[in-house]
C-alpha cells in the first residue's frame, strides 16, 4: 500500500499526539473529484474542513493531514455519537461516482464507489486499526457521529457496495486484489536503470501518476497491458505500487515464474522480492533496508533456513527439514526450539502461528511470499517497532529498532548493532541508490532549536528524501504556506542547510524558507 502525501498547511489543528486516536470515521467526498485533486484543494487555501486521507477511483491514497494532528471532518453543533469527535478520530474520505451527474444532491441515491476505492479504503482502514489499536467497532460512518448523510452509498446502501460489506472487509480475511488476466504463465523480473521512472495508477499516460518512482533496481512484473504512451506496453508491479512503462525496463532472461511461485528463489530475486514487499507496504527506504539487514543476519534471507546447530542435531538439511514439516513426517516443528525461516522464528507460540498461517495459505512452511505476509502481520503487534520504522531517518535507527524490539537476540551489543546496520546499509545502497551514510556522514552544523515554523513563498520547492541535493527528489513540492521543521542538517546544495518536514514528506532547502518567530 502506497500513501502519497500533499499536506495542507491550513485546515487542521496541531495536536502532535497519536495517542488521541480512538475512532476511524468513513466519509465520501460528495463531489466528483479525485483523491489528489481533493488534497490540492485543501492544501491551497483555508477551507474550514479537512480529512486525513482521500482514497481515489483507482485505489490511490493521498494524505492531507498527519495522523497525529486533528482534521476537521466530523464536527457539528450536535452529535448522535456519545464519544467520537474530531479530537479523537481519523477521517477517511472515499472518492465517489454518480450515475446522473446533472444533479449532485446529497440525498440522491445513485452515488456509488468503484471496486478499487473500496478495496484500498479497507486496506488503509485495517492498517490504521492495527497501527493505533482501533477495534472494528470504532470504525464508523460520519452518519453515525452526526446524522449527516455521509458516506451516502453506505447510508442508503442502494448501490453495489454496502456498509455491511465494508465492515466485513475490515473485520475478516486479508483484503486482496482480484485476479487479473496476466500475460504468459506467470511473472518476470525487470531491471530499471533510471532514478525517476514514474509509477502510475493504471496502464497508460492517461492515468495519473501516483507520485512515486521505482528508483534503480530489480522489480517483479505480474501483469502486462497495452496502453497510451509506451511502445512496449505497461507492467504492473508485484508490490502493488502501480504500473510502469516497459519502455524503460530491461527484462531479465530466465526470470519467468509459473503461476505458483515457490518462494525459495536465488539471492538477487529474493532480495528484490523482499525489498518490493516492504516498500510496497509503505516503509521508507531506511526502514526497509534496516529490516532486511536484520533478516539477512538471521537467515541470509533464506525462507527455508534451519538454524545451523539444529541441522547437525536433527541430521537434516534446510530442504529436508522443510519437506518433513510440509509432509507431516516431522511433527515437532513448534516445540523443537530450532530457529527457522526469514526471521528465525524460535519460540513455540510464534512457530505454531507460522505453521498455522502456512497451512491456512495452502503453501510450504518455507514459502517466501507466505513468510513475508506472516512477518508483516506479526510486526503489527510490535507497535513501538512499527512507529520507529515509520519514522526512521537512517538505516541504523531502523536496524536498531528491529534488533532491540523485534528480533531480540541474546547478543545485542554495539558490535552486533553496527554489523546489522552495515548489512542494511548495503541493501539501501543497492536499492535506494544512496552513498553509505555510516561511512561518509554529512558534516553537521550546530543543531537549531526545533521544532519551529517557516514560511515558503514559492510554489515549486522540491522535497527530497534526505538532507542534500545528492538525495533523490520525492516528486512532490511543498507549495506556498507555513510548515513545521522538526530537524536540521547541513548538506550539499544549500547554504542554510536542510530541514525535515513534520509531515514526514521529506527534507527541504532552508535557503528558500523564512523562519517565523
Amino acid at each position: 500500500m502506497q500513501i502519497n502525501k500533499l499536506l495542507t498547511p491550513y485546515n487542521f489543528t496541531d495536536a502532535n499526539d497519536t495517542g488521541r486516536i480512538k475512532y476511524i470515521v468513513i466519509h465520501y467526498v460528495g463531489a466528483l473529484g479525485g483523491a489528489k485533486a481533493n488534497c490540492q484543494y485543501y492544501a491551497g487555501q483555508y477551507i474550514g474542513a479537512s480529512a486525513h486521507y482521500y482514497v481515489g477511483f483507482s485505489g490511490e491514497i493521498w494524505q492531507s493531514v498527519p495522523d497525529e494532528d486533528i482534521a476537521w471532518h466530523c464536527g457539528a453543533k450536535s452529535y448522535k455519537h456519545a464519544e467520537c469527535r474530531n479530537t479523537n478520530s481519523i477521517g477517511i474520505e472515499l472518492c465517489v461516482r454518480k450515475k446522473n451527474t446533472a444533479h449532485l444532491g446529497a440525498e440522491d441515491k445513485d452515488w456509488y464507489f468503484e471496486d478499487a476505492t473500496v478495496r484500498a479504503a479497507a486496506e488503509l482502514t485495517r492498517y490504521l486499526m492495527d497501527k493505533y489499536g482501533v477495534p472494528a467497532s470504532h470504525v464508523i460512518r460520519h452518519y453515525d457521529v452526526t446524522g449527516k448523510i455521509c458516506p451516502n452509498p453506505y447510508v442508503y446502501n442502494a448501490t453495489a457496495h454496502k456498509w455491511d460489506e465494508f465492515r466485513g472487509l475490515i473485520s475478516g480475511a486479508e483484503v486482496t486484489e482480484p485476479q487479473q488476466n496476466q500475460q504468459g504463465a506467470g511473472s518476470y523480473k525487470v531491471k530499471v536503470e533510471i532514478d525517476d521512472l514514474n509509477i502510475r495508477v493504471g496502464a497508460g499516460t492517461n492515468y495519473a501518476k501516483t507520485g512515486g518512482y521505482t528508483g534503480k533496481g530489480v522489480f517483479t512484473i505480474v501483469e502486462e497491458k497495452a496502453g497510451q504512451g509506451s511502445t512496449a506496453g505497461w507492467g504492473r508491479l508485484k508490490s502493488g505500487a502501480g504500473w510502469v512503462s516497459l519502455d524503460y525496463c530491461i527484462k531479465i532472461e530466465g526470470s519467468e515464474t509459473g503461476t505458483a511461485e515457490t518462494g525459495t528463489a536465488d539471492g538477487g530475486d529474493t532480495e528484490s522480492t523482499i525489498w518490493e514487499f516492504l516498500t510496497g507496504k509503505g516503509l521508507n527506504a531506511y526502514a526497509a533496508a534496516g529490516l532486511m539487514g536484520n533478516l539477512y543476519a538471521e537467515s541470509g534471507l533464506a525462507a527455508n533456513n534451519l538454524q545451523n546447530s539444529y541441522s547437525t542435531k536433527l541430521g537434516m538439511s534446510d530442504e529436508e527439514y522443510t519437506a518433513a514439516v510440509d509432509n507431516g513426517s516431522y511433527t515437532n516443528f513448534a516445540h523443537d526450539s530450532a530457529g527457522y525461516g526469514l526471521a528465525q522464528w524460535t519460540y513455540y507460540s510464534r512457530k505454531q502461528a507460522l505453521y498455522d498461517y502456512a497451512k491456512a495459505a495452502g503453501t510450504s512452511i518455507g514459502n517466501l511470499d507466505m513468510q513475508l505476509d506472516f512477518l508483516w502481520q506479526e510486526l503489527q503487534g510490535y507497535k513501538s517497532v512499527m512507529e520507529k520504522l515509520t519514522a526512521a531517518t537512517s538505516v541504523r535507527a531502523a536496524s536498531d529498532a528491529v534488533l532491540l524490539g523485534y528480533e531480540k537476540p541474546a547478543d545485542q551489543s554495539e558490535a552486533v548493532q553496527k554489523k546489522r546496520a552495515e548489512y542494511g546499509q548495503n541493501f539501501y545502497n543497492i536499492y535506494a541508490g544512496k552513498k553509505n551514510e555510516e561511512a561518509e556522514p554529512e558534516p553537521q552544523k550546530p543543531a537549531a532549536a526545533v521544532p519551529y515554523t517557516v514560511k515558503i513563498d514559492i510554489s515549486d520547492l522540491n522535497i527530497r528524501t534526505g538532507a542534500g541535493t545528492n538525495y533523490a527528489k520525492t516528486g512532490e513540492y511543498t507549495g506556498k504556506g507555513v510548515f513545521t521543521i522538526v530537524e536540521e542538517k547541513a548538506g550539499q546544495g544549500s547554504t542554510a542547510g536542510w530541514g525535515r518536514l513534520k509531515s514526514g514528506a521529506g527534507w527541504v532547502s532552508l535557503d528558500y524558507c523564512t523562519k517565523l518567530a
